[in-house]
């Protein structure tokens, strides 16, 4: 009796710890990213989303999201190891440009060898600076991701997120044999206010005649069962929070833990700020200067997920540039994801 109570109390132990994972005052601007040009977003009173309970997440899976930041220091030398030599490959627009660049920062053997693009902290508005720690690493050697790959789309033919689907699946084709772990990400230019990512029907959790979406892309995996395809929340803006990037967002979340997919919540991560608050639209009567542009919509009454000031400088947009934490945090973040996906349990 007293060693099945025992066993009883460890594997509850274990259990446990596994599930632990830019304003002008008349009209918003144009939110743009830095390869391609977009008309103005209209932003419309957006209907209160209403999503499902997000189910009980399954034993086995992963979620990386804000709370998983702090485990990067934790990982152990063998799952460093082992991530380092897993071959990745992912695709996306600007902000995974920033996200590889914060791959590459941490590629430095700490943050005082590192060019200065990798660790500022201080915000043009010093409401939203960070703490130092933030733009902190040690390693010797470095955090080698030389064997993680990352490609924008293409620039002719990717434009919908409908289209995303079939790119992905054409660019990593022919590359079947050199990775093993393999993704995308939908960018917040996918989830603003006129994207239909999120109907029901006709999303893209939708099964759909004459689009491609989530069947799709489950029905190409399974041609490839040795290969891991990890699932991404989309990146957000100050201005997209909308009531379309909450839904979807949601209904990935949901979809990864009811099928058992790796979860990686950039969204997550980025709508919380390094002191665990949430963040917001910019839809809140709060002004905001960056020295080049300003803006002070009027509060429309919604709180929308967005991604923090503290890892923007934008004012509509949400690109982790001038400032590195929002790139750096994302980028520890993945480090924890690999080295789950290598068989690290924290």
């Amino acid at each position: 009796g007293l060693v099945l109570a025992a066993l009883f109390i460890v594997l509850s132990s274990l259990t446990a710890n596994h599930l632990l994972f830019a304003r002008a005052a008349r009209s918003p601007q144009a939110i743009t990213d830095d390869s391609a040009n977009y008309l103005p977003i209209v932003m419309a009173p957006p209907a209160t989303p209403t999503p499902s309970p997000t189910p009980t997440r399954p034993a086995g899976s992963i979620v990386v999201d804000h709370t998983s930041v702090a485990l990067f220091e934790q990982i152990p030398e063998e799952y460093l190891q082992a991530a380092a030599n897993t071959q990745m490959f992912f695709m996306d627009r600007s902000v995974g440009g920033n996200i590889n660049d914060g791959l590459t920062c941490l590629g430095y053997e700490s943050d005082e060898l590192a060019p200065s693009s990798c660790k500022r902290y201080i915000h043009v508005d010093p409401t939203y600076s960070s703490p130092p720690s933030e733009v902190d690493w040690f390693h010797p050697g470095g955090y080698n991701r030389d064997n993680w790959d990352f490609q924008f789309w293409p620039d002719t033919v990717c434009s919908e997120w409908y289209d995303k689907v079939g790119c992905f699946m054409e660019v990593v084709t022919p590359m079947m044999t050199q990775y093993q772990v393999l993704s995308f990400q939908f960018s917040y230019l996918s989830v603003d206010n006129t994207s239909t990512i999120a109907d029901v029907p006709g999303g893209f959790f939708s099964n759909n005649a004459n689009l491609l979406d989530v069947y799709d892309l489950e029905a190409f995996e399974a041609q490839y069962a040795d290969k891991t395809f990890i699932y991404w929340t989309t990146s957000l803006s100050r201005g997209i929070g909308t009531a379309v990037s909450e839904t979807f967002n949601e209904q990935m979340r949901q979809y990864a833990l009811t099928n058992g997919k790796p979860l990686f919540d950039v969204a997550d991560i980025l709508a919380y700020d390094p002191f665990g608050n949430p963040c917001y639209d910019n839809r809140d009567g709060v002004s905001y200067d960056n020295g080049n542009t300003s803006e002070n919509y009027p509060n429309d009454g919604l709180d929308t997920p967005a991604i923090c000031p503290h890892y923007t400088t934008e004012v509509d947009g949400g690109h982790l540039g001038n400032v590195s934490v929002g790139k750096i945090r994302v980028a520890k973040a993945f480090w924890v994801l690999m080295a789950q996906l290598a068989g690290w349990n924290p």
